[in-house]
């Protein structure tokens, strides 16, 4: 029996990971059937189950080419593309109601102005034409003849090793041309989304036409160069006790700035309770046990598996295990840890050691063979199987009875903290959150957004707490504490937002005053000479324009725009409050651009500046259209995230 399962581990194994893959798309990956329900409603439109998910397939396919996803990828995966259904049906209604279409010289354009995109596409579904030939198939002179008459029978622009550009453009104009799936594709997509939407950017910008004026206006404005010399009191220096700021003056900030304080989009604030997963010795023991049994199967003379196949089934190494554990550079060069080229300098050719320890996990070690280097140092070309070790189900089992005892203690009436005092941890408060969001240092909880905002379709639960989540690193339960609908205003969000600000004024208009108090010493500084230094304040000189670096303003700084255009040369300027503190500038020489560079600039602004406001302000248009329609996500009906 035991020669039986040696000479069949391999396979068992695989069953086994199979298995294992199987249950995992069962809970996870596969929707619950059982419901009838859309992925998304938009518009009363629906996104139906099936089309979400042949684009999610389809990108996995094409952009990750069979990489293992972790679930907060899948998770951020599966809302983008959700949104890309929205903003596609949005759309969509916009080129209706705007009576948009593509005109048949706009497509004959497009598909002559873009042949690398067409050519990419025909060469695809050549490659698929070729190879469903062979399969197809009899005998290998029925491969080669077939497939040289098909090989014939494509465009000669396809074909030959130099593209021309006229034998492409009189294709286009043959009916063999739309005999292609792909080119049915492409003019599909040019007339229900490439066209139109560049004719809808058309119309929502076309009040933007920048003239002449406004273009010399700003180039000079952007290209003209001052000297400085700059004084700043820091704003740090001057930082105001955060008593001198309490609730009531926050509220009366927030009361007279109240729309200034909307809710972009739902948040919720959450009590909660972690335990951090560790493996234990326990976890250890098994790990290494394991470990033990492949070693004695790969040193077992009569069993059929090989360390390469083992490798590529076992271990954990992604980097090595599809290449059968080969490592690419050699031990002995101080790449690998001690304990790791220890282990591996110190087998023979051919030899496996037993499983060694190291911060990794556990490596079961093959030699290739020894040399040495130029230094004469030996070097050792080897492959492993990593084994890590991680909790167990046994261990997690047990981390989340502690955080189901605390759940049942809140649900029996005692308070969130209290109950989870008595199992020895400790309560802790969120920030805001909306969807998709994480608490701060514990990275991506499973089931937090679908417990924070349940589905309407599914029944309540029955607690009130959050269901055990799980991350990399923590096991974790949360209780919902508050909750926000966007479109609401809130003092609670943003107090500390404003608090912060009001102390930073309170910095700012300190540090405006003590500069204008010490303004004339200010002026008698040399910024070379250290001694001449006024405390709290450091003068140093700079060349900047507008839109560059000044110290005290920083970047493209509104203030420091105000304060030089009303500059005169030669003269300090008073105190100017900023958001860093206070400064005070001196202009020691200003130099216009040129006149030929300055007409060359403004033309090339005019020409550039239009398309650039066109496209920003076709995307704004587009964001405020999507945030101001209600979507219906049913997403949790199908995944638990």
């Amino acid at each position: 029996m035991l020669t039986w399962i040696n000479e069949k581990a391999k396979w068992i194994i695989i069953l086994f990971a199979a298995g294992i893959v199987v249950g995992l798309l069962a809970m996870d990956r596969v929707p619950n059937q059982g419901h009838s329900y859309p992925v998304g409603v938009v518009n009363d439109k629906k996104i139906s189950y099936t089309e979400f998910d042949s684009r999610i397939k389809m990108i996995t396919q094409n952009q990750y080419q069979g990489q293992h996803l972790e679930d907060e990828q899948y998770t951020q995966l599966r809302n983008e593309v959700f949104q890309s259904f929205v903003r596609q049906i949005l759309l969509g209604d916009l080129y209706e109601k705007a009576e948009l279409q593509a005109s048949v010289a706009e497509l004959e354009s497009e598909f002559a102005n873009n042949s690398d995109a067409v050519r990419a596409r025909l060469v695809q579904e050549a490659q698929s034409r070729l190879y469903s030939i062979q399969q197809q198939a009899t005998s290998q002179e029925d491969l080669m003849q077939r497939s040289q008459a098909y090989i014939a029978s494509l465009p000669k622009f396809l074909t030959d090793s130099t593209f021309n550009k006229e034998e492409y453009d009189a294709w286009l104009k043959t009916p063999e041309a739309f005999k292609w799936g792909v080119m049915l594709q492409y003019e599909d997509n040019l007339k229900s989304n490439t066209i139109p939407a560049r004719q809808l950017q058309a119309l929502v910008g076309a009040s933007i036409h920048p003239t002449t004026l406004e273009a010399n206006w700003s180039v000079e404005r952007r290209m003209t160069e001052y000297d400085l010399k700059v004084a700043v009191a820091n704003g740090a220096d001057f930082a105001a006790d955060e008593k001198t700021v309490d609730s009531v003056m926050v509220a009366g900030y927030y009361n007279a700035h109240k729309d200034s304080f909307f809710v972009t989009k739902d948040v919720a604030k959450f009590e909660y309770a972690y335990i951090v997963v560790k493996a234990t010795e326990g976890d250890d023991a098994r790990i290494r046990e394991y470990a033990m049994t492949l070693y004695y199967q790969l040193t077992d003379s009569s069993a059929a598996t090989t360390f390469e196949d083992m490798a590529r089934i076992s271990s954990e190494d992604p980097g090595s295990a599809e290449k059968g554990g080969t490592l690419d550079r050699e031990a002995g060069l101080g790449l690998y840890v001690p304990e790791f080229e220890k282990a591996a300098l110190a087998l023979d050719s051919g030899a496996i050691s037993e499983p060694v320890r190291s911060q990794y996990g556990y490596h079961i070690i093959k030699s290739y063979g020894k040399s040495k280097d130029s230094t004469g140092a030996e070097l050792a070309k080897v492959g492993h199987i990593l084994l890590m070790v991680g909790a167990s189900h046994e261990t997690i089992d047990s981390l989340e009875g502690i955080l189901n005892t605390v759940k049942s203690a809140v649900d029996a009436g005692k308070s969130f903290a209290d109950a989870a005092k008595e199992q020895g941890l400790e309560s802790k408060t969120s920030n805001w959150l909306s969807r998709g969001e994480d608490i701060e240092g514990m990275g991506y909880l499973k089931g937090l957004s679908a417990y924070a905002w349940p589905n309407d379709n599914l029944p309540p639960e029955a607690s009130k707490v959050s269901p055990v989540m799980k991350s990399n690193k923590y096991v974790a339960i949360a209780l919902k504490v508050g909750d926000l609908k966007a479109g609401d205003r809130s003092l609670e969000l943003y107090f500390d937002k404003i608090k912060a600000n009001l102390l930073r004024a309170k910095a700012s208009a300190a540090a405006e005053a003590y500069l204008n108090s010490v303004a004339e010493k200010v002026k008698a500084i040399n910024a070379e000479d250290s001694t001449t230094a006024v405390e709290k304040v450091k003068v140093e000189a700079t060349n900047a324009s507008v839109d560059g670096y000044v110290p005290g303003f920083g970047y493209s700084n509104a203030n420091f725009a105000k304060a030089i255009k009303n500059a005169k040369v030669g003269e300090w300027s008073s105190a100017i409050a900023t958001d860093n503190g206070a400064v005070m500038i001196k202009v020691e020489s200003k130099k216009a651009p040129e006149a030929d560079a300055l007409k060359a600039a403004a033309q090339n602004e005019v020409a550039n500046s239009s398309g650039y406001a066109r496209t920003a302000l076709f995307n704004e248009f587009v964001n405020n259209v999507e945030n101001g329609t209600p979507v219906v996500n049913n997403m949790d009906l199908f995944y638990r995230d």
